[in-house]
């Protein structure tokens, strides 16, 4: 209970304003080719809605806290072998309200099927029967970004992109179809969270689904499932910065580089604006410098040096102090990871990181 003595009554207030501040960290804007490995060009399935949404959409496999999600693709969707790295989904045109990102715990695999939408059945382990899937992602917190009102305009706009560490071949062979599993075992949100992508009816894809500590699942009994991006290996991939937890007072934040050119350095830009640095409006476009398609998203008042490792990857950790004044403050992150190869300017950039200080 406040007293009214003036002081306390102030100090009072303050953390009551303290306690409605939330603080967040999303992605924004977009980076620019190097020459790390990483996520390239991809292939849409169904084909169908590639450039189109689907009709409908949903959460399964995505939201409380435990879901295991199955589905299969017949194998012509991927006519061509290429080596998977990856794989994105996207948001929906129907949703009319914003639906929160998390930190996701999750695990993915991927393998070869025989079974077809008309045949996949509610045994998990019995649908991989081509022989053992490969775990492309070992469990690991995933940060999906929040899904901002209005719903979304572009079908070709992938927002949720998931890259893995190991890889996965397809090869088309008749009869051999994919089937990809996800396994969610809890978030940020717990048992409130639920994150909608696009859905729909297409005869090509089927899902079953259920609790991830479930052997089985239950089956739509029709061809219904998400639309998803599964993306190539490439040699020229565009750096990602990923914030993996929220700017709170007290946290140290990791801000995550990957993709980026192995063994080099890499800077990390803090500022306080997205919109003007020492001049010049942002983003700038770093073109007349060298750098054809990268630009400079974030205000560079602060920066913080990195050394990639062997993966092209390293991490920033950011110290958010236990200080009110802080409160609500937002501030914005890019990387620039030295790479000579890349332009004339000698760097590729990252997508820009947003952060809003809370408790």
């Amino acid at each position: 209970m406040c007293s009214t003595n003036s002081r306390l009554l102030a100090t009072c207030l303050l953390a009551s304003f303290a306690s409605a501040q939330n603080a967040s960290y999303d992605s924004f804007g977009a980076g620019c080719p190097g020459t790390g490995t990483g996520l390239g060009a991809g292939h849409v399935a169904p084909q169908a809605f590639a450039a189109t949404f689907m009709p409908s959409n949903n959460a399964m496999g995505f939201y409380g806290t435990s879901q295991r999600y199955q589905q299969v693709f017949v194998g012509t969707e991927f006519p061509t072998a290429f080596v998977m790295n990856g794989v994105a989904l996207r948001w929906d045109n129907q949703v009319y309200q914003q639906i929160p990102g998390a930190l996701v715990d999750l695990e993915i695999s991927v393998g070869y099927t025989t079974k077809t939408p008309a045949t996949i059945t509610n045994d998990f382990a019995a649908n991989f029967d081509l022989g053992a899937p490969v775990n492309v992602l070992p469990r690991t917190n995933v940060a999906l970004p929040d899904q901002n009102n209005p719903p979304a305009l572009d079908p070709t706009q992938f927002q949720a992109l998931i890259a893995w560490p190991n890889t996965f071949a397809w090869t088309p062979q008749p009869g051999r179809n994919l089937l990809i599993e996800f396994v969610m075992r809890g978030s940020s949100l717990g048992s409130s969270f639920v994150y909608v992508f696009d859905c729909g009816w297409s005869a090509s894809t089927a899902r079953v689904y259920g609790s991830a500590t479930s052997a089985t699942g239950s089956l739509d009994g029709f061809a219904y499932g998400y639309v998803m991006k599964f993306l190539d290996r490439t040699n020229t991939a565009v750096p990602v910065l990923t914030g993996t937890d929220t700017p709170q007072f007290g946290n140290n934040v990791p801000i995550v580089l990957t993709q980026a050119k192995a063994n080099t350095f890499a800077l990390l830009l803090t500022g306080f604006s997205d919109s003007w640095w020492n001049g010049f409006a942002l983003p700038l476009p770093l073109a007349p410098f060298g750098a054809p398609g990268c630009s400079m998203l974030a205000s560079w008042d602060l920066g913080d040096m990195a050394i990639t490792n062997a993966a092209g990857r390293c991490t920033v950790q950011l110290q958010v102090p236990v200080d009110f004044g802080l409160l609500g403050l937002h501030f914005y992150n890019q990387y620039a990871a030295y790479d000579p190869a890349a332009n004339a300017f000698g760097y590729a950039l990252t997508n820009g990181g947003a952060g809003v200080i809370g408790n």
